[in-house]
Order: structure tokens, then sequence, then C-alpha cells
């Protein structure tokens, strides 16, 4: 089976792999892992049950030859699935997927609604989901349409970057003119409170089965999870399920999506979805929760994935680690 993955410096794209190595697929994988620099750490892994076979390098994803370059290397080396392992490639990717239903992303739709981050919350708002109050930054200075404590941070990112906690409008105005923070790129949503939870959501293509996993986590400064416990919390599995059903009824056909919530005094509530695979998927199919074959099993085999053995209890630490050269 001919997988490609791009990615190999980035830590999602490297968590991918490391997840499809996990799982048995009764057949040998031949994984193609691309960057676009020639220092990409994944460039260098090979574990025995995933051989990386080829390392190219391909354009950034910004750039005008993107769609042409993938398209062209996929027919030329016969892949059969393309794994996005970076959130800049997200996009074109999804697109990929809407021509072939061979990448493991989610539909361009439904991709774009988890990316933008307003049209989240309004989108789900839409469908009785509890979502935290949402503006963009504009009209929050300009109308102060959310009172209290508020986040204001990225309408559009890849993790827990450029993020500020203010106690209202006076000292979000004040901040802005500190930070230069650029109003049209950003948001402001209602401060929530209590334990922080990443949570991986999966819905297959041919049952339209919801499985999902809880993480309890910790972050590092730079917003990746650093420490992670699975957590059994019905509320919180009730409340993945109506996500997962209302972005069915928007359009969601199959794939994953990782939900980021606060589970507050008052029950659950996301503040916001990453509609794509994350850096956890090695930890998450270490503990049973394999999204990553899923995907192989949903395009590829053209069957439903049978392999849930989702763990009851599990933690795990990350850590660097360093590749050397002579």
């Amino acid at each position: 089976m001919n997988i490609l993955i791009t990615g190999a410096g980035s830590v999602m794209g490297q968590s991918i792999y490391k997840a499809l190595a996990f799982h048995d697929f009764g057949e040998p994988l031949n994984i193609h892992f691309a960057n676009s620099e020639e220092l990409g750490a994944g460039r260098f892994f090979s574990l025995p049950s995933a051989p990386v076979v080829k390392t190219p390098i391909f354009p950034l994803a910004a750039s005008p030859e993107y769609h042409s370059h993938l398209r062209n290397y996929v027919k030329e080396h016969d892949i059969q699935i393309v794994f996005s392992g970076t959130q800049h490639e997200l996009a074109a990717v999804a697109n990929y997927r809407d021509e072939t239903l061979r990448a493991a992303t989610l539909s361009s739709n439904i991709t774009d609604i988890c990316m933008d981050k307003v049209s989240t919350s309004a989108v789900l708002g839409r469908h009785g989901i509890r979502v935290p109050k949402t503006s963009s930054l504009n009209e929050y200075l300009e109308s102060g349409n959310i009172s209290g404590p508020i986040v204001i941070k990225p309408n559009h990112s890849s993790s827990s970057r450029s993020i500020y906690k203010v106690s209202g409008l006076a000292e979000a105005k004040k901040l802005i003119a500190e930070e230069n923070i650029k109003v049209d790129s950003f948001l402001v949503q209602e401060l929530l409170t209590g334990n922080e939870y990443t949570c991986g959501c999966y819905v297959d293509r041919y049952t339209k089965e919801i499985n999902h996993i809880i993480f309890k986590r910790t972050l590092t400064p730079d917003g990746a999870t650093s420490y992670g416990e699975i957590v059994l919390d019905e509320s919180i599995s009730s409340y993945l399920t109506n996500i997962g059903n209302a972005l069915i009824e928007e359009g969601l056909d199959f794939g994953h999506f990782n939900v980021q919530l606060i589970q507050t005094e008052t029950g659950p509530v996301l503040f916001e979805i990453n509609g794509r695979l994350s850096s956890t998927e090695a930890s998450k199919a270490y503990y049973g929760y394999n999204s990553c074959a899923a995907f192989v099993y949903n395009i590829v085999k053209q069957e439903p994935f049978k392999g849930w053995k989702i763990a009851q209890s599990g933690r795990f630490l990350r850590y660097y680690e360093e590749l050397y050269f002579e």
C-alpha cells in the first residue's frame, strides 16, 4: 500500500506516521514522507512496520504549483491515500479530497467551517450546541457585545499561540495598541474556566458511527499538548456525539476532527474544533483510537473500520528527541 504523508518536519506529520506504524493492515506499507525542505526529521524515519521508501520535496502549499505537483506525484507513484501533515497544506489537500476521495481530510466545506472559529460557533449554535459567546474582534471593539472577561485569539490558527486573556473592552483596546494586533485577523470569545480537554472524534464513512477519545491535557508554552490523561465522562461523550451529528447535518460524510473544550461548572463547552488530524495521533493510536488507520480502511480498503479498541485509562508525556548527522 502506497501512502503519502506531507509535513515530515512537523510534529503532526510525524505523529500520523507513528500512528500508521502501530496498525497491522495485513499488507506492506510503503511510506512517501514529503516535506517542503531537506531538513525534516521525518525524512529520516523508517520503522520496520512502515518503511519510508521516498522522501520527496514538495512546494509550499501557498505556491501556485502545489496542486499540480500533488496530483502528478500521486499518479506517478500510484499513491492510494494522502495525509496532510501540516495545517498549511490542509485546505489544498481537502480540495484534492473533494476531487478524488483519496485524502485523509474532511471535505473542504467542513474544513472551512472548522478553520474559521467564528463560523464554527455560528454553525454549531444553530444546531443547539452550547458554544461560547463569540464575535470578530472588529465587532467587539465597535459594540462591546460580550461582557466580562474575554479571550482574544486568531480566527485561523493551528495551535494555542497568540492568545490573550483580558478583563474587558478597555483592557482589550490597550492590549491591541501595545501588541500591534491585526484586528481583522482576530476574534473574541467569552472566557471559559475549568479543566481543558482535547477530544479526537471519527465519523465512519460506511456506518456513520462516531467514535471518540477524551484526554485531559496540559499545554506547553507554544501550545502543544505535553501531557494527556484518558478521561471517561458521559457529559463530554454526549456533547461530542451532538457535535458530530451537527456536522453530519452540515455535510460531513466521514473523517476525523478534534474538539478542544473546557469542562465548566455547568458542563462542557468547546472553544474550537480542529477539522484535521493532530499532533497527538500517535498517542491516541497507542491507546486504541487510531483515526489514521480508520481513514485507510474507509478510503483504500473501502470498508468500515472495526479496529477501535479504546483504552479506559492511560497517560502520556511528550518529549524531544534528536537526530545526529556526520
